[in-house]
């Protein structure tokens, strides 16, 4: 009878109002593992999932977090990079009237933001790096003091059919199959101000079920001024200073499940951002997603002075095996022509693979495998067209950020990632422990070094535990980085700890 409480407890939880990407409680995680039992409905590759049936008080956390050595981790919305202890506090409520409901789940986070070992190599090898630094936002520290911050959060007013709705938000999205990583929209930066218009439930037609996003938004820099003397090499000042307008960004994602291949989703994601003052007005300058394909048929795209993302992503579930394999293939520049693409598929390419396996034991008890690859890394392509890094942009250069922060793949620019995670789930508890290959900015490193042992790798291991006590969550996780030369200075060995501690508070 507890079991079935549970997951009714639970099911209501998931179909009573957004859940936040991300929230700390594993509730994504055991919705995502039921698809692979029960069948999958919705694609799980637009989030957050909603459906505005109920009202009352949302679910209230806070979560500390403590780096010993180095700022360790993403996929944390408004928590910030940082060195030290780190706080995050949530609460909020949901109501509605009628077809208008609101939402309202601000955040706060505080941070000590300690001092600790940046970047620190001269010459020939920083010059590399200031190209990157010029044209993202993405501070290895933010400031030289402690840092707070109180933002609307998790929050939206909405419009709501039974099928589509639209609305105002600050919410966290999260586009693609991809659990570690999303190429293009992923909750590692804080959410953003953005307008939207999209599916609450798959839209079924005769052809089959359509889900979609469709968003136009606001992105700000992070605010933290650089130190002019990490940009001087040889006595020369290389700092390129940044706009200070912030950025428009307009975006649309489109997933698509076949009616003759049950579990099998199909998804298409293309998203613009460029500053507000080089918008204009036309309809193609706040909707830039309904533009060709084919660069070769906008002549005057390169004075419009924006940049562009796009991938393609697929999952599959097959239910009679617990088994879901899924990807996304995605490139940060234009394509010239369908020949170009043809001919040239690598160019600017990046892409993850993953693969999850639930293995049932009893109701409510089984043991989750999840296996997962991104690759962020430029192709041998670069050495006739080089495309640059992933999220940075020479017209738009606070790159694809918001708030200091990759808005895409938490791994930042040019890096690899390799992920195995193994879950032991009972119904009012779940632990695991992964382990983790962290390859960073490769694009950089053949830029800068000649060798070959100076690549920056973390191995990452740890492990997690979660436990559901009447109306709290508790969740404890525990993780190390070893890191081989590190900030790629050769034999600079580290090895850093990172501790985390939540409570979900349930009303």
């Amino acid at each position: 009878m507890l079991k079935k409480i549970f997951f009714f407890f639970l099911t209501a939880q998931i179909y009573a109002q957004t859940i936040p990407v991300g929230r700390p409680d594993f509730t994504e995680e055991r919705y995502r593992n039921q698809q692979l039992i029960s069948g999958a409905h919705h694609s799980f590759t637009i989030r957050p999932l909603t459906d505005s049936t109920a009202t009352g008080l949302l679910p209230a956390s806070v979560l500390t977090s403590l780096n010993t050595f180095a700022p360790v981790g993403w996929n944390d919305g408004a928590v910030i990079p940082a060195r030290g202890l780190q706080t995050y506090l949530t609460a909020g409520f949901f109501a509605k009237y009628k077809a208008l409901s609101l939402q309202l789940m601000p955040e706060f986070v505080y941070a000590e933001n300690r001092e600790f070992e940046t970047f620190s190599l001269q010459g020939a090898y920083r010059a590399p790096m200031l190209v990157l630094w010029n044209s993202t936002d993405i501070p290895e520290r933010f400031g030289t003091s402690s840092y707070s911050r109180f933002r609307l959060g998790q929050s939206a007013l909405r419009l709501s059919s039974r099928s589509v709705s639209v609305g105002i938000s600050t919410e966290n999205l999260w586009w693609g199959p991809g659990f570690r990583n999303s190429l293009i929209m992923s909750n590692n930066a804080p959410g953003f101000l953005h307008g939207t218009f999209n599916s609450v439930k798959p839209l079924k037609t005769f052809l089959g079920a359509f889900e979609f996003q469709l968003i136009g938004g606001r992105l700000e820099g992070s605010g933290v001024a650089p130190n002019t003397q990490d940009y001087l090499v040889y006595g020369v000042n290389y700092l390129e200073p940044k706009s200070t307008d912030a950025r428009y960004i307009s975006a649309i994602t489109l997933n698509y499940q076949p009616r003759w291949i049950p579990g099998l989703f199909l998804g298409f994601t293309r998203a613009f951002h460029l500053y507000t003052s080089d918008m204009g007005s036309g309809l193609s300058d706040v909707f830039p997603f309904l533009l060709p394909f084919e660069k070769k048929n906008l002549p005057l795209e390169d004075a419009k002075r924006r940049d562009q993302l796009a991938s393609f992503n697929l999952r599959w579930v097959f239910p009679a095996s617990n088994v879901e394999v899924y990807g996304e293939f995605g490139y940060n520049d234009y394509k010239n022509s369908f020949w170009d693409w043809l001919t040239s598929m690598e160019h600017s390419r990046a892409y993850l693979l993953g693969m999850r396996k639930v293995f049932k034991q009893a109701p409510g008890r089984y043991i989750r495998l999840a296996i997962e690859n991104t690759t962020m890394e430029m192709t041998a392509d670069r050495l006739v067209r080089n495309n640059g890094p992933w999220y940075r942009h020479d017209f738009v250069r606070h790159g694809y950020t918001n708030e200091g922060q990759v808005v895409g793949a938490g791994i930042g620019p040019g890096s690899n990632l390799q992920t195995f995670d193994l879950a032991f789930v009972r119904p009012s508890s779940i632990a695991g422990f992964s382990i983790e290959r962290y390859a960073h900015n490769m694009d950089y490193y053949y830029d800068a070094f000649k060798d070959y042992d100076s690549k920056w790798v973390d191995l990452m291991w740890g492990g997690y535990y979660q436990k559901r006590l009447r109306s709290y969550a508790i969740t404890g996780k525990l993780n190390f980085a070893w890191m081989r030369n590190y900030q790629w200075v050769l034999d600079n060995q580290r090895l850093n700890a990172q501790c985390q501690l939540s409570v979900t508070r349930y009303f």
